[in-house]
């Protein structure tokens, strides 16, 4: 269990295995986060959690780096950007439309994702296609900034991710992961429900004004990769433990600096310390978007988007744990009973066994 190794984080190894290549992974995602949130402070880009939160995504997500998973990551983000022109700009007059429209690029990216191997091309449209909706719904928006700002940051994620590989190699090669086989009902059933409920968050997220709750929306589109009720409900409790632990760690940071906040020389050490401890965590747990991957993407989030080191953080710290909580639990609610629903016919029915 993943509270179990978090527990264990600060005792002696025992039987928990971190490898060389475990160590060689956490280095890459520290310095790699470390290196995009100096580039985005340094340059003050419009939209920075795009370039600290896509290397850490990627690094974390994935331990190996080749040709096939740059061209997923980045024809995903130039692919989403097209499709963010047509959505928005040719179908926002019909919403009833645009919904629909929305529902089956979900569904696809979704079945991508359940079968296996274009799951990164699919994860990373599912979270563009999410974050640049949101965005691009406020008039407030500069869609030229917006859509060139995804690609770049993508394009930095892949060459980050090219040189920690070339920098900091792994010691031994890595085993492919197994190969899950689902019968088509399961790959139906994963589909249309995580499909389903990222379309309602959608429709929620365009008719209310929340557009400071991009951690509740990330939040709720995360615990749906496992893209099944039992999964989701493991990934919301990680979801908030990591959180939880990674809002605290910004506060211990503020409460530190105090009103030296605004000095990136002594920022950064700091933030590379909790982006370490997250990261040596996710290695540990394996268990892919764990507590660890939690707590990372949330130092990421806080200091990538509007939360400059000079910033309080503490409004931020506190705001962000109730809507994300609040986001899971409605988000759970909304899993369970698209699970129930598709288990009520056969060729979308994915009956959970015990291992």
């Amino acid at each position: 269990m993943s509270i179990n190794t978090l527990a264990r984080v600060f005792t002696p190894h025992g039987n928990i295995v971190y490898t060389a290549n475990d160590f060689r992974q956490t280095l890459r995602i520290v310095f790699a986060g470390m290196i995009a949130l100096s580039v985005s402070t340094f340059y003050n880009t419009s939209y920075g959690v795009f370039f600290v939160i896509y290397p850490i995504m990627l690094l974390s997500l994935v331990p190996v780096f080749n040709r096939h998973v740059a061209k997923q990551f980045v024809f995903s983000s130039v692919l989403n950007c097209i499709e963010m022109v047509f959505i928005i700009g040719y179908l926002a007059q019909w919403p009833l439309i645009m919904t629909l429209v929305v529902f089956g690029l979900y569904v696809i990216r979704f079945r991508f994702m359940s079968q296996g191997p274009l799951f990164l091309f699919g994860s990373m449209g599912v979270v563009c296609q999410s974050t640049m909706l949101n965005f691009m719904s406020y008039p407030t928006t500069n869609w030229h900034t917006l859509l060139f700002s995804n690609i770049e940051a993508s394009v930095m994620a892949v060459c980050l991710s090219a040189l920690m590989h070339y920098l900091l190699p792994d010691v031994e090669p890595r085993k492919p992961p197994p190969r899950l086989e689902k019968d088509v009902a399961r790959v139906r059933h994963e589909s249309l429900l995580s499909g389903t409920v990222a379309t309602v968050i959608f429709v929620v997220f365009q008719i209310s004004d929340l557009s400071d709750s991009l951690s509740a929306l990330m939040a709720g589109i995360l615990i749906l990769f496992p893209m099944h009720y039992r999964g989701a409900v493991l990934s919301s409790l990680w979801r908030v433990v990591g959180v939880v632990i990674g809002c605290l760690y910004i506060l211990l940071v503020q409460m530190v600096l105090y009103n030296h906040s605004s000095h990136m020389l002594l920022m950064m050490p700091l933030i590379g310390l909790g982006l370490a401890f997250g990261a040596r965590l996710h290695v540990m747990e394996k268990v892919g978007a764990g507590v660890g991957f939690a707590s990372i993407t949330t130092i990421g989030i806080m200091f990538g988007q509007n939360m400059h080191p000079d910033g309080d953080l503490i409004f931020s710290d506190l705001y962000r744990i109730v809507s994300v909580t609040v986001a899971l639990v409605a988000t759970l609610t909304l899993v369970f009973v698209m699970h129930l629903l598709l288990n009520c016919f056969a060729p979308t029915r994915y009956v959970i066994r015990e291992q």
